[in-house]
């Protein structure tokens, strides 16, 4: 078992990681493949960091059909899901939307990016390396 401050670690290494990145969104199994722990254990942490708006939490609607999974669009959760029937611009595949077809994302705040990008900026010029000769 490993404790959760070590997951919240590797969870912080892998937002950060991504932050120097030109990624602008992840979903959580990615995080916890990297961190090697279970999508359960991960999503705490990563709610933490919407809490404090450095990730914004979106709820994407994916096609139920077994070869296509295309996202159709987003539902905000804080409204009551509405059962609507929608069709796939895909594979034409016809919906009726539930709770199983939506999947969480997390977007980044661009402000955060940019934050940490300036952190680790500063990092290098602290540590002699000239942030004009990184490759980001």
């Amino acid at each position: 078992m490993v404790a959760q401050y070590e997951i919240r670690d590797k969870v912080l290494e892998y937002i950060e990681m991504l932050a120097m990145s030109p990624v602008k969104s992840f979903y959580p199994t990615a995080v916890a493949k990297y961190v090697n722990t279970p999508v359960k254990d991960i999503f705490p942490h990563l709610i933490d960091l919407v809490k404090v708006d450095e990730l914004y939490l979106k709820w994407e609607v994916r096609c139920p059909g077994f070869d296509c999974h295309q996202t159709i669009g987003e539902v905000d959760l804080n409204q009551q899901l509405e059962r609507e029937e929608l069709s796939c611009p895909r594979c034409g595949t016809e919906f009726e939307l539930s709770e199983k077809d939506i999947f969480p994302r997390f977007d980044f705040n661009p402000s955060y990016k940019e934050y940490i990008r300036r952190k680790n900026a500063e990092k290098k010029t602290q540590t002699g390396i000239h942030p004009s000769t990184l490759r980001i």
